[in-house]
């Protein structure tokens, strides 16, 4: 039973070293050689607790330490699944980048006044992204004035176009 819940504590341990440590522990162990987070120290420290604590709850029940250990092993490999499935989804979260080719059809507000010959600034909201960029327009916009971007001229500038002067067919995307 003590090996079984040291083992629990040892898997409680490793998640809180991690939730301090974070990548850091990730990369001096080297664990996930195969970069799919199979081998991550939140997958590896959710099956070791999860194992340890079945294993001392089968054993608990039943006093047979066969059938505490397969408790253990699928208690442990249900909770390691769940723990890479969170990672996995969690990455990919952040994996997501933010393109600055989806801007285009989008509304932006102008915050620096735009002149004829030079560039202001516009504020975007897409997908939860606030960003700014410099922006350009064939004429003068004033600062609070509503625009849909037309085009990226680079990954930090836009070309706007005023919303009452919209091309025929193109409908801006509503931004938030």
């Amino acid at each position: 039973m003590t090996t079984f819940l040291v083992l629990g504590g040892t898997g409680i341990a490793l998640v809180v070293l991690s939730l301090i440590l974070g990548d850091v522990l990730e990369g001096v162990l080297h664990l996930d050689a195969l970069d799919n987070d199979l081998f991550s120290v939140s997958t590896l420290a959710a099956f070791v607790g999860s194992f340890g604590f079945g294993g001392a709850i089968g054993l608990a029940l039943s006093d047979n330490l066969p059938l505490a250990l397969v408790v253990g092993v699928v208690i442990g490999l249900l909770a390691a699944a769940g723990a890479w499935r969170l990672t996995r989804a969690l990455r990919r979260d952040d994996a997501t980048s933010f393109s600055a080719t989806s801007l285009i059809g989008h509304t932006a507000s102008v915050i620096t006044a735009i002149p004829s010959d030079g560039y202001g600034e516009v504020r975007l909201n897409v997908g939860g992204h606030v960003r700014k960029y410099a922006a350009r327009c064939a004429r003068p916009v004033a600062a609070g004035e509503a625009v849909w971007v037309s085009a990226v001229v680079s990954p930090t500038a836009v070309a706007v176009t005023p919303l009452d002067s919209r091309t025929p067919g193109l409908t801006p995307t509503a931004s938030t």
